[in-house]
């Protein structure tokens, strides 16, 4: 295939609302998705539920009728792949097939180590996005300005995915409770460990399409998956590089006691989680936090939500002795 055209990055240094890495990261996401083609997505393992025939025709096959490897049809899947343009038969099926599997991949989210990082194409609608992506789009979501680092639009023009880029600062409490109530796929990206995948894939083409996503939801993810996930992005700080949270409980804190003139004033919900190495109770860390912070806000969102509904799920449960 013949390479993309090269393309021209300005950084700004000296900016005080964004680093240079936070910049680089944002902008290498944002071409990535630009130059988004069928080639990224479209390679078809034979006999994938019939796909691969109505893909590849008579070359589907690997093996010939003597069982040997076909190089010859290897070569014209290659090629029938490498020639696919948005809006063919063929591109149109795998997406559509794509389409239809991501509920799954959603639901089979995998709560894993960072460079494992999650499918691009679950949570980003495939499709050509020439005027359909920009950086620092502003934008009200009921009634909250909104701007985050990438939006890419629906065929009508509106918001449909946002991704944020964090490195220095994480979200507000306010802006991610909007977020997890509306009606948008969310992905958020790690800045300093994207960097090194992103920029070796930039290289030069890939047969896939994905970039190190440590968190993401679609905007059909149920309301209490969505909290989870945005709790996971609040942990990551307290988190070595290759841990990842299993499980968390909402407690009562283990610090709090009423009967204790010092004690009776201080926070009283609690959070412990466990980890693919450990298990951490971080009441001793949160009984001196306000109501305002972030992470505090989201557990009584949690927690709100966990009464209204009356729905307990095992990447989240609330201990049943606080919700008395």
């Amino acid at each position: 295939m013949e390479p993309l055209n090269i393309g021209i990055m300005q950084i700004e240094v000296y900016n005080k609302e964004e680093s240079p890495l936070h910049q680089i990261v944002k902008k290498l996401i944002y071409r990535k998705i630009l130059d988004l083609e069928p080639y990224n997505f479209n390679y078809i393992y034979e006999g994938s539920n019939g796909l691969g025939k109505k893909i590849y025709g008579n070359f589907s096959n690997t093996y010939d009728a003597d069982k040997q490897y076909s190089y010859y049809n290897e070569s014209k899947r290659k090629e029938i792949r490498e020639n696919m343009k948005w809006g063919d038969v063929e591109t149109n099926t795998i997406i559509e097939y794509i389409h239809n599997d991501r509920d799954n991949q959603d639901q089979e989210y995998t709560y894993t180590s960072f460079g494992q990082g999650k499918r691009a194409d679950t949570y980003i609608p495939l499709k050509p996005y020439k005027d359909k992506i920009f950086m620092e789009y502003s934008f009200y979501l009921d009634g909250l300005k909104i701007i985050p680092d990438i939006t890419l639009m629906d065929y009508n023009g509106k918001p449909e995915t946002v991704i944020e880029i964090l490195y220095t600062s994480l979200p507000k409490a306010e802006k991610l409770i909007k977020y997890i109530e509306s009606n948008l796929n969310v992905i958020f990206v790690f800045a300093n460990k994207a960097i090194l995948n992103l920029s070796t894939d930039m290289a030069c083409r890939r047969s896939y399409f994905r970039f190190p996503i440590r968190e993401a939801w679609l905007k059909d993810t149920p309301i209490k998956e969505k909290i989870s996930r945005a709790v996971n992005i609040l942990l990551e700080k307290k988190l070595e590089d290759d841990e990842y949270i299993i499980s968390k409980t909402i407690c009562k804190n283990t610090q709090y006691d009423p009967n204790n003139k010092w004690k009776k004033d201080r926070m009283d919900i609690g959070l412990k989680f466990q980890t693919n190495e450990r298990k951490k109770d971080l009441s001793h860390d949160m009984i001196l936090m306000k109501e305002t912070s972030c992470l505090i806000r989201l557990l009584r969102f949690m927690k709100k939500h966990t009464q209204e509904n009356k729905m307990i799920i095992p990447e989240f449960k609330t201990d049943r002795r606080y919700e008395r």
